[in-house]
């Protein structure tokens, strides 16, 4: 490390450290939100098909405001496109007053979708996974997605990992079944999860995503694992001011689901401020993505 960049990161961390102090526990919100395809890809426009093109601009508008009105310090994103889409979305987050100037983006088997990150603090370690080899029947395939695993430091002494994924979406493929291929990814997760834990059983880990599978199917129990494991992992209680759960609208079979979740290990579940935790549904919500966002705060426990 540069002499400029080491003095420039004690800055930073001085400066934290002294927000930190001035406002007594600090909190840290973070946010999970599938953006629903901010991406190039085929689209009908006017009536006509056009292939390469981006998301309308009017629902870019709108997934910003979403993101803006959150205020967040960390963004977990599902169906982002490339970096220069990643880009795009930053320049258009900072105009709007929410500048997260750090960041990390995950490829995985699809081409066109991707993990990625935003966020208000540095990354201090990055343990993405972008090739995730996955065996199904007689089949070896890859994990679309991949997984997005970094490590943050909010504050000096205060640390979070936070992975993201976004499983294998319910659509019929003709080469293998999708569902089997969704559990393939959970027993990755799980076993990736167990290895973070097992090397360190305080840490503050959450796992965040689009799962595509409700709370009653096997891919999300299997990550989630038994309760009276050490390396459980407890899904979060979130909601809308209605009292509802769901996360998604899926316009094909005109259903409302929760498919989205926020996962925390035990270690961290004590520091969630449930109350200032939830699922976003403002009004305009569907004018940005089929998703709506979660959020939870955390209250940290400064050393």
């Amino acid at each position: 490390m540069s002499a400029g960049a080491f003095l420039a990161k004690a800055a930073l961390f001085l400066l934290l450290a002294g927000e930190a102090l001035a406002v007594g526990t600090p909190e840290i919100k973070v946010v999970v939100y599938n953006l629903e395809n901010y991406l190039n890809m085929t689209r009908r426009i006017d009536g006509r098909l056009r292939s390469d093109a981006g998301k309308p601009d009017e629902e870019k508008k709108a997934a910003v405001r979403m993101i803006s009105d959150l205020h967040p310090d960390l963004v977990a994103l599902m169906e982002i496109g490339d970096q220069s889409q990643l880009d795009d979305l930053q320049r258009r987050l900072r105009k709007a007053g929410t500048d997260l100037p750090y960041g990390e983006i995950v490829q995985g088997a699809d081409p066109k979708r991707h993990l990625a990150l935003l966020s208000r603090f540095p990354v201090v370690a990055r343990h993405s996974l972008g090739d995730v080899p996955l065996k199904l029947d007689q089949l070896t395939l890859h994990s679309p997605r991949g997984i997005l695993d970094v490590t943050l430091e909010p504050y000096p002494g205060y640390t979070i990992r936070l992975m993201a994924i976004h499983l294998k979406a319910k659509l019929e493929v003709t080469e293998y079944d999708e569902r089997k291929l969704r559990e393939s990814e959970a027993v990755e997760v799980r076993r990736h999860i167990r290895d973070i834990l097992k090397s360190d059983p305080n840490i503050r880990l959450m796992l965040v995503g689009d799962f595509n599978e409700t709370k009653n199917e096997e891919s999300l129990r299997r990550i989630l694992g038994k309760p009276t494991w050490a390396d459980a992992m407890r899904a979060l209680p979130l909601c809308d001011e209605r009292g509802e759960f769901w996360t998604e609208y899926w316009s094909a079979a005109d259903t409302y689901s929760r498919i989205d979740y926020m996962l925390v290990t035990k270690r961290l579940e004590s520091e969630i401020d449930l109350g200032k935790s939830g699922v976003a549904r403002p009004t305009y919500w569907n004018q940005a993505s089929d998703h709506c966002p979660l959020f939870v705060t955390i209250k940290t426990s400064l050393p």
